[in-house]
């Protein structure tokens, strides 16, 4: 049985009120509603997770660092349900494989010199997965979305992910779990 709650999980500063620690239990898909502390309330949605490749790490500066890891993309999807001002940096994925929490690889786009006087320089991205757009969220009407993808990575011997949390200050506050 699912159990839903009346929690919020905002891209802003969030309370957690009336609400125990695990929040809502969901299947990918599936979109767990929370509120701010401030204002405004935001829909989460853990769409899929996708493994990655070996290759896909190689392109990274420091890739031999990676050497025995596996990429898992999570794939979400960020709805506004209400307008205010919802800008949370301290809520976040934690992704979990065989009980273990994985390592989240944060990307950042690199600036390349071109060359060229009038476009001196060009920015490296990592196409594999691309972030949220959080200027694009906050200027989001209500009831729109954006799309995002955070990266972790797991030893090669480790299971899929299974479970996928959104938490904020050691609080789960939804939960999302792979069909099994």
């Amino acid at each position: 049985m699912k159990r839903r709650a009346a929690c919020a999980v905002v891209v802003g500063v969030l309370a957690l009120a009336g609400c125990g620690e695990s929040g809502p239990s969901l299947a990918f898909g599936e979109k767990a509603t929370v509120t701010g502390d401030r204002s405004g309330s935001v829909g989460v949605t853990v769409v899929r997770v996708e493994k990655g490749t070996h290759a896909d790490l190689s392109r990274l500066e420091d890739a031999a660092k990676y050497a025995g890891k596996t990429p898992y993309y999570v794939r979400f999807k960020l709805t506004k349900t209400a307008a205010g001002n919802d800008n949370d940096e301290t809520s976040h994925f934690e992704v979990y494989a065989d009980g273990k929490p994985l390592s989240e690889l944060i990307i950042l786009p690199s600036l390349q010199p071109t060359g060229d006087p009038s476009e001196p320089l060009t920015s490296g991205r990592f196409d594999k997965c691309e972030g949220a757009d959080h200027t694009r969220y906050k200027e989001a009407a209500e009831g729109q979305s954006v799309d995002g993808c955070t990266v972790f990575v797991a030893p090669d011997s480790a299971a899929a992910p299974s479970t996928v949390k959104w938490t904020r200050r050691s609080k789960t506050l939804a939960t999302w779990k792979a069909a099994s």
